[in-house]
């Protein structure tokens, strides 16, 4: 059987079948996770403190938020991740979240995600604007450190604006 090609296929991108022996570009693997945004955060501050993610990714799923490099042992923070500021929106990370594993500035820790966490479709459906070229998740701390601490948050999922129209 012939195969026949309709259109060009890029580089990286997937073959698909369209109808019986004609491919076509099917689009790019999806299948990298990825630092969708990062933020180096106070842990002192219980204020909301933006995430910037690109809006080059017009659909995206988390699948991890990473939390490392603290400037201290972090002993009394406490706080989540959400869609919206002053704790709305999508809860990612409930507001109990502890951090006190991360006694040294080599160590990592995931905050446990919740269920929409990790189970939503983010898109301009329900995530806010920073400005024309950003989203925003927010961290939001419940109880601050009570002295100078820092982190560095890394939100990691997959980008799936590649599979919208």
């Amino acid at each position: 059987m012939a195969i026949q090609q309709s259109g060009n296929i890029t580089p990286g991108h997937l073959a698909v079948w369209t109808t019986n022996g004609v491919l076509e570009d099917g689009g790019a693997l999806q299948t990298q996770e990825r630092v969708l945004g990062s933020l180096n955060a106070s842990f002192n501050d219980t204020n909301d403190q933006p995430i910037s993610i690109p809006k080059t990714l017009s659909v995206f799923v988390v699948t991890r938020i990473l939390v490392t490099n603290a400037s201290t042992s972090l002993s009394t923070a406490a706080g989540g991740f959400y869609s919206g500021a002053s704790k709305t929106g999508v809860t990612m990370v409930a507001a109990a979240q502890v951090y006190t594993l991360l006694t040294a500035a080599s160590l990592v820790l995931y905050p446990t995600l919740t269920s929409l966490g990790s189970g939503v479709r983010f898109s301009s459906a329900n995530l806010s604007e920073l400005d024309t070229d950003y989203w925003q998740l927010f961290l939001s701390l419940t109880t601050g450190q009570g002295s100078a601490a820092t982190a560095d948050v890394f939100v990691c999922g997959y980008d799936l604006s590649a599979g919208t129209s």
